[in-house]
């Protein structure tokens, strides 16, 4: 495996089989898809049976040369960093991938702000990070990747795949989940100034909310509800921190 694979924490899947499933989970036939990280091209090569046009992003370059000799008719190989590509490119498509744990928040963020031009995602994350995107308010794993994820898209949790589908083998098992996206009202600043205050106060997750807003930003505006402020952030819902936000933008 390269250096920079080594970097990345990334792992190949190994099986034709599941592939085919990840494929079939993907819904790609007659779509336009970008392959995230296409690796050796197991997944590329399922893709490719039905799908109009794959895209396959590559950011090693032995690894872009050795897809280009597949010789796969509908597949375009790009050797580039995924995190670096304009989504906006590809008309509508249908992202697919194995995502390397060093990067997968980078990636989500990128998913985020690109959501308009995407159909859905269908990626395989390790099974940590599948429980936070997944958990419920009041659960060890819910934090602020729950909150913003969940805000822009409709996560389904798919399937696991076990460690011994990969190569080399990771030290944890991984889930195949399904984003599709939604669609939000909020004006794009307020949208980044209310997330930015969930992620600030959840850095306090130990803390009740008042103490959490204490040490963050200093201030606890007087009309807000006791029994929200006695409670943990992981224990409120988007609904209870947009309505506190709400009173902390508006209260002098």
């Amino acid at each position: 495996m390269s250096r920079r694979r080594r970097i990345l924490g990334q792992h190949f899947l190994n099986s034709r089989r599941l592939a085919q499933k990840i494929s079939e989970v993907a819904g790609v036939e007659d779509e336009t898809v970008v392959e995230i990280g296409a690796g050796k091209g197991i997944l590329t090569g399922q893709l490719a049976r039905k799908a109009r046009r794959v895209n396959a992003v590559e950011i090693d370059s032995r690894l872009a040369d050795f897809l280009e000799g597949l010789k796969i008719p509908n597949v375009d190989v790009i050797n580039r960093d995924f995190l670096r590509i304009d989504l906006g490119d590809y008309d509508c498509p249908v992202i697919v991938g194995n995502i390397p744990y060093s990067i997968t928040s980078a990636i989500f963020e990128k998913l985020i702000e690109n959501k308009g031009c995407l159909k859905k995602a269908v990626l395989t994350v390790q099974k940590e990070y599948a429980e936070k995107l997944t958990a419920a308010v009041g659960d060890a794993e819910y934090g602020y990747i729950t909150l913003h994820v969940n805000f822009h898209f409709r996560v389904m949790r798919e399937f696991a795949v076990p460690a011994r589908f990969f190569s080399p083998r990771p030290k944890v098992s991984s889930v195949v989940i399904t984003l599709m996206p939604k669609e939000t009202d909020f004006d794009e600043g307020y949208e980044k100034e209310l997330f930015e205050f969930i992620a600030g106060v959840f850095r306090y997750r130990r803390k009740s909310m008042k103490n959490a807003m204490l040490n963050y930003s200093g201030r606890v505006p007087g009309s807000l509800d006791d029994g929200l402020l006695r409670k943990r952030p992981q224990h409120l819902s988007f609904d209870d921190f947009h309505r506190i936000y709400t009173t902390v933008v508006n209260e002098p």
